[in-house]
């Protein structure tokens, strides 16, 4: 356990702005122990979390470590304590296997087809405890994306609780509370909706061309009911919605991530952003950290990366440089930052 923040208005106060500009960093990365690459990306980049995935994994307790010395290494640093999150779904996405000491957990379509609302709660709390042994604090789920069960669509399906919006939002906030309750942070996931595509945001950009209305009565229900449920955090989705964003994908969009999800729905939580590195925000003219200015000028708080060093140092440079341009405003790089170290601090970082 680290040692809780100080308060988050005052630690923000005394930031540098290269130091903000690391603190919506959330990033990738190879190994499964803390590198020189890993540290100096951390030291150079002062970045505000990682992402694990299953190739990070060498053990239970090897993890726990590298978690441990992570931790270590920003206090060393001066630094604020690091958002360790991971995709711990159940079923096809899996990041921590039975292979390398954890419990395996059924895919949220079964789990909500068999027993509802009430097993995913379960599960929830079983998911919690492994996460917190290991010093993991965000779990990037419920996805509450809708007609996940569409045999078409090549992502979501099965990671999803199903078409039924109504049973898709009981089970995403018992998910939400049985995590956060056990002091795990939860991410809603793919906002407004991936569930009803047949592209997959990974290799090229998605269109939901559904009317408002039909968004009002099926996607938007599962967040609706995630912030009603004091969701932590609620992830975009590289999704075109037209009926809402004429141009640009939901990430990007100022309309999407805050007119909807801020001034609409009332969430005041984190707004992640999906990998900034896949193909459906590449193959639209938006590299990583080109995309990474714009998501976070239209309202991301955290944005997610997978393992370029590379990658997050032109990030990095370019938030500067958009701030340095007035093409963000300090004050909105100010609230980015203000929310995560807000976070960080109710959750005992």
């Amino acid at each position: 356990m680290t040692t809780p923040s100080p308060d988050p208005a005052a630690t923000l106060a005394a930031m540098t702005l290269e130091q903000k500009a690391g603190q919506v960093l959330c990033a990738g990365f190879d190994g499964t122990e803390l590198t020189p690459p890993l540290r100096d990306a951390l030291t150079d980049l002062h970045l505000g979390g990682l992402v694990y995935f299953e190739r990070n994994v060498a053990s239970r307790p090897a993890l726990a470590r590298l978690s441990r010395d992570i931790q270590a290494h920003a206090r060393q640093q001066g630094q604020p304590a690091l958002l360790l999150a991971i995709d711990q779904e159940g079923g096809r996405v899996t990041r921590l296997r039975a292979a390398k000491g954890f419990t395996e957990f059924p895919s949220p379509l079964e789990v909500a087809a068999a027993g509802g609302p009430a097993a995913v709660r379960q599960i929830a709390i079983a998911m919690a405890a492994e996460l917190r042994e290991v010093g993991i604090n965000i779990n990037l789920a419920p996805v509450l994306d809708t007609c996940g069960s569409n045999a078409a669509n090549p992502v979501i399906n099965t990671r999803s609780f199903g078409s039924d919006p109504a049973l898709a939002a009981a089970c995403g906030a018992a998910l939400i509370e049985g995590l956060q309750g056990a002091g795990i942070m939860a991410v809603g996931k793919h906002f407004p909706g991936h569930g009803d595509t047949t592209v997959d945001s990974h290799v090229a950009l998605p269109v939901v061309a559904h009317a408002r209305d039909r968004l009002e009565a099926v996607e938007f229900i599962p967040f609706r009911a995630a912030i009603a449920a004091g969701v932590t955090g609620v992830m975009s989705a590289h999704v075109h919605f037209p009926a809402i964003e004429p141009h640009l994908p939901a990430t990007l969009s100022r309309r999407v991530m805050t007119t909807l999800l801020r001034q609409e729905m009332g969430f005041t939580g984190l707004a992640f952003t999906d990998s900034l590195e896949m193909g459906a925000l590449a193959s639209s003219g938006y590299p990583a950290p080109l995309a990474a200015a714009h998501a976070l000028a239209a309202g991301a708080d955290v944005l997610l990366f997978n393992t370029d060093y590379d990658v997050l140092h032109a990030a990095h440079a370019t938030i500067l440089r958009w701030v340095a341009d007035r093409r963000i405003e300090p004050a909105r790089l100010n609230e980015a930052v203000l929310r995560i170290l807000s976070a960080k601090a109710r959750f005992g970082l």
